[in-house]
């Protein structure tokens, strides 16, 4: 046996081996996508926040503050800098999420791996002892089978259930940031218009 490393060509793949990896491609390209949106959001949300904190305690700081017609405009700002600071919430719980999606990417890889080591193992192990009978090397493939199960595909069942259920949580958790921040640029306009 060589110890150069098997090289594979995407032609000799079956259909669904590529197909599969064209998915896991496209998933991570998109998990990818989504946590750079929402770091752009996460920055904007600190920003007006900042602003919003800033403009209500100048605001708030006029010693005619009781009686001011803009203290009207301070209950507004502080309705958006809660919606900014449930929106920079769930934009951080979003980008969790992406961490922990990324963690089972590795976790199913891992096992992938143990998987490929033991399929190459008895694969060594068999080609090793020729004088091996048929009944053999049928409980072989039966035992190798079982550890397989065992070892590689329910522990991989596992982690794709979790992820599936990762990726639906950081989904909700991005469409409620980006509501409550669109939620608080309606406010911020329309206390705009009413200070005007």
């Amino acid at each position: 046996m060589s110890d150069d490393p098997i090289n594979i060509l995407p032609e000799q793949l079956s259909e669904t081996r590529l197909a599969l990896k064209e998915y896991k491609d496209e998933f991570r390209r998109s998990v990818e996508t989504s946590t750079s949106f929402f770091e752009k959001l996460f920055a904007l949300d600190a920003a007006l926040m900042s602003v919003a904190a800033t403009v209500v305690m100048a605001i708030m700081a006029r010693s005619e503050y009781p009686t001011c017609p803009l203290r009207e405009a301070v209950r507004g700002l502080v309705v958006i800098f809660n919606l900014l600071g449930i929106s920079l919430l769930f934009a951080v719980t979003h980008h969790l999420l992406a961490v922990y999606i990324a963690a089972d990417d590795a976790a199913y890889a891992d096992v992938d791996l143990t998987g490929a080591g033991m399929r190459e193992t008895f694969n060594v192990a068999l080609a090793s002892t020729p004088e091996v009978g048929e009944i053999a090397m049928a409980q072989a493939e039966v035992v190798k089978g079982m550890m397989h199960q065992k070892l590689v595909t329910e522990p991989q069942k596992k982690i794709v259930t979790a992820k599936q259920r990762k990726h639906r949580r950081m989904k909700i958790s991005g469409y409620i940031s980006i509501c409550a921040f669109l939620l608080a640029c309606f406010f911020l306009a329309l206390c705009s218009w009413r200070i005007w």
